[in-house]
């Protein structure tokens, strides 16, 4: 995994996260309770010293939250900052493209929702549009679904592991946070985000046989070193 994780956080909001574990080091920023344009510079400085960056999840959708962070992911891009975007965060990606380090994590609406098109349902056409889409961005693309579909340039990968009840709330952010991590140590965002689909998807697929429909994100969390160990790491 990661060696250190950051989170910069509203300070309400950070202090709330400190308690949860002793793993994470929490930055309080200036803000009280969403990101705000005050908060961008502080962002910036701590992510120059980051191998990679998550922006997202538990983000919000207020209006100033979103402008704050489309001025942060530009300049993550000036930075040429390898960069995951998942959750509110895919509501302010830069539409003008041209960043090979960026990763996006969308499921089929926030797909929509970008790029102005749905994916399809057939595999054929999720292949398709992903890769259109990939182009259009210049960066790569985590297609969710039945079947992952992860897309660069002119390569595409599937996967399939996972299962139906992997749609409960946070197992996305889980995902997110493990191909950031992945980002960080490889610096290849294909790579990253293809080994990511493959092993939260496999730590589902094993929260599953203990817990069935009942799993819930942390359990897919909790499942992830018992994943690694299962393909021999």
């Amino acid at each position: 995994g990661a060696d250190l994780v950051s989170i910069a956080a509203p300070r309400w909001v950070s202090a709330t996260i400190k308690p949860i574990s002793p793993n994470l080091i929490v930055l309080p920023l200036e803000s009280q309770d969403r990101l705000g344009a005050g908060d961008v510079d502080l962002v910036i400085r701590e992510a120059e010293d980051a191998d990679a960056v998550l922006l997202g999840p538990g983000l919000g959708a207020d209006p100033e939250t979103l402008r704050a962070a489309g001025e942060i992911l530009r300049r993550l891009r000036d930075l040429g900052k390898p960069t995951v975007v998942d959750a509110d965060g895919l509501k302010a990606v830069p539409s003008d493209g041209g960043w090979p380090g960026l990763v996006i994590t969308p499921h089929a609406g926030e797909f929509r929702r970008i790029f102005g098109e749905a994916p399809g349902s057939e595999l054929d056409e999720r292949v398709g549009s992903c890769l259109r889409a990939a182009r259009e961005l210049g960066g790569t693309i985590l297609l969710k679904g039945h079947v992952d579909v992860i897309c660069s340039g002119d390569r595409v990968r599937l996967n399939v592991t996972g299962n139906p009840a992997m749609t409960v709330g946070g197992t996305g952010d889980v995902l997110s946070g493990v191909t950031a991590a992945f980002l960080a140590m490889s610096g290849n965002p294909l790579r990253a985000a293809s080994a990511s689909a493959f092993l939260v998807g496999l730590a589902g697929d094993l929260a599953f046989e203990n817990l069935s429909y009942s799993l819930t994100a942390q359990d897919v969390l909790e499942h992830i070193p018992t994943a690694l160990k299962r393909i021999g790491y």
